[in-house]
């Protein structure tokens, strides 16, 4: 939600961390904001081929992160944890980003990095609005239920209106990454015949 984002996107703010993403910030410094597990691969990753990551996470990785990603992070000379830290503003010019501003929530501590890439792994913000008032049940966080948490009798991929099926990141407790949605999308095939195989 920070003004001017949304320029950088593409080009300097990251959602994820592949080889592409590392050979552009190689020997650079860069900025990952996140505190689960994903955040905390993506930082290992990428400080093997940066200069230096600094991993701002809003709460202590104790709590987001399993043990041995917190270990890795530890060992890691090239990665500065900052817990409580989020990101304030993000500037630059030309069409570039040149660095990020940031605040410590907890101890109310103010920094700026000069970085021209910004990961962000805070999670997943599910576009379902468009379903308000449809009558399919979404979790507390927007995603769609499927199958046995849409209701009874309901194929695993089924939605909780009758003959209507939700596949990929929209689903609530699915993997979120482009393979497990692949497969939700070969499975619903059999999840189709069996639905049409049972209407009168």
């Amino acid at each position: 939600g920070l003004p001017d984002l949304e320029q950088y996107e593409g080009g300097a703010i990251h959602y994820w961390a592949s080889p592409i993403e590392a050979r552009l910030c190689a020997g650079q410094e860069v900025a990952l904001v996140g505190g689960g597990n994903s955040a905390g691969q993506a930082a290992v990753f990428l400080a093997s081929k940066a200069a230096k990551v600094t991993l701002l996470a809003r709460r202590p990785l104790a709590q987001t992160m399993s043990r041995y990603l917190i270990e890795r992070i530890a060992a890691q000379a090239n990665i500065e944890l900052v817990e409580g830290g989020e990101v304030t503003a993000v500037h630059g010019a030309d069409g570039r980003m040149r660095g990020i501003d940031y605040r410590n929530k907890i101890d109310g501590s103010t920094g700026a990095l000069d970085i021209e890439h910004l990961f962000l792994f805070i999670g997943a913000e599910p576009n379902t609005d468009c379903l308000a008032k449809t009558g399919i049940r979404l979790d507390e966080s927007g995603f769609v239920l499927t199958g046995e948490q849409a209701g009874d009798k309901r194929h695993p991929l089924e939605t909780s209106r009758s003959g209507i099926f939700a596949i990929g990141d929209v689903r609530a407790d699915s993997v979120k990454r482009v393979a497990a949605a692949a497969g939700d999308g070969a499975q619903v095939v059999a999840a189709l015949h069996g639905y049409l195989a049972e209407v009168p």
